[in-house]
């Protein structure tokens, strides 16, 4: 009986000690994978957003921005949410307790990536400050999008720059400047001296360069400039709102030179403009800039649209 007993426990002991090592390796290989897959503090992008290659702007596309919502259960908003973005701009109401824009931008070194439908500007850690009301607006990032995606009493312009700002609980705010090639005045130096990493990134889905030379955002926006506010959302999947959209009135000259860069961003040209979205009971805010009193490219914002 001992003599079976012993043959029995030198019979179990590799078959033992066989699962504990794979026990043991399994344990290892899984915490090996949720050591990859976690984002490193700090690294983690400052809000969700869908990856470019999940979505596409061909409106007959299965992915197309009409089969957003369908595509992904999470992309819902876009397509039953009451205050989406870009909208046609046609009514304002003048206010008089709004305040001008003053960013607080500084030059720094920053990140240009091509994620496939656009280019991005990132700032490592944030750039600046916009503030409104009491709140502080830290600048996370700018990218462009060909043609504009608001439009001023039905006219689409060239470009549209979009610089997205986030606060400390996550609310959004986003300033957004008008281009034209018809307005007067110079393009953008800036644009134009970022052209070799545009160049670099061209048709380069999902690579990024570090610009070696500081960029100031503050060159973007024109302090003088009045604009429009309303509350609309996302423009991109997943159409998330809440955000608050300041769009300046004064609209900036682009050549179409830099509006092929823009467009560089795939092998083949193509527009990334999301559709304009229904007002429904929104009212969109109007602030007068200093071009109020002069004969600027503002002039549409003052024989073009309807004050309440």
């Amino acid at each position: 009986m001992e003599a079976a007993r012993r043959r029995h426990a030198r019979a179990a002991g590799p078959a033992f000690t066989l699962a504990i090592i794979v026990i043991f390796a399994f344990s290892c290989a899984e915490s090996k994978a949720a050591r990859t897959s976690a984002p490193a503090s700090g690294s983690a992008p400052a809000f969700a957003v869908a990856s470019q290659d999940q979505f596409s702007y061909e409106e007959k596309s299965s992915n197309g921005p009409d089969k957003w919502a369908k595509v992904n259960k999470e992309w819902a908003t876009c397509g039953d949410g009451k205050k989406q973005s870009p909208i046609d701009i046609s009514k304002v109401k003048t206010k008089k307790d709004m305040a001008p824009l003053e960013p607080t931008y500084k030059a720094s070194t920053c990140t240009l990536q091509n994620r496939g439908h656009d280019f991005i500007l990132q700032w490592k850690g944030g750039n600046g400050k916009l503030t409104i009301g009491k709140k502080d607006y830290a600048l996370q990032q700018v990218h462009w999008h060909v043609p504009s995606e608001h439009t001023v009493n039905g006219t689409r312009f060239d470009v549209e720059l979009h610089m997205v700002h986030q606060d400390s609980s996550k609310a959004r705010a986003v300033i957004s400047v008008l281009y034209s090639t018809k307005e007067s005045g110079d393009p953008s130096k800036t644009l134009s001296d970022l052209a070799p990493y545009f160049e670099k990134l061209a048709g380069k889905r999902n690579e990024d360069a570090e610009v070696k030379e500081p960029v100031d955002p503050s060159v973007w926006v024109d302090k003088g400039s009045g604009y429009y506010r309303y509350k609309g959302s996302l423009t991109t999947p997943p159409c998330t709102e809440g955000v608050l959209w300041n769009i300046l009135s004064k609209v900036q000259h682009v050549s179409k030179e830099q509006i092929k860069m823009l467009q560089s961003v795939s092998e083949k040209p193509e527009n990334n403009d999301r559709p304009v979205q229904k007002i429904n009971d929104r009212v969109v805010s109007y602030f007068e800039g200093d071009e109020e009193t002069k004969d600027e490219p503002a002039k549409l914002s003052r024989g073009m649209l309807s004050r309440k």
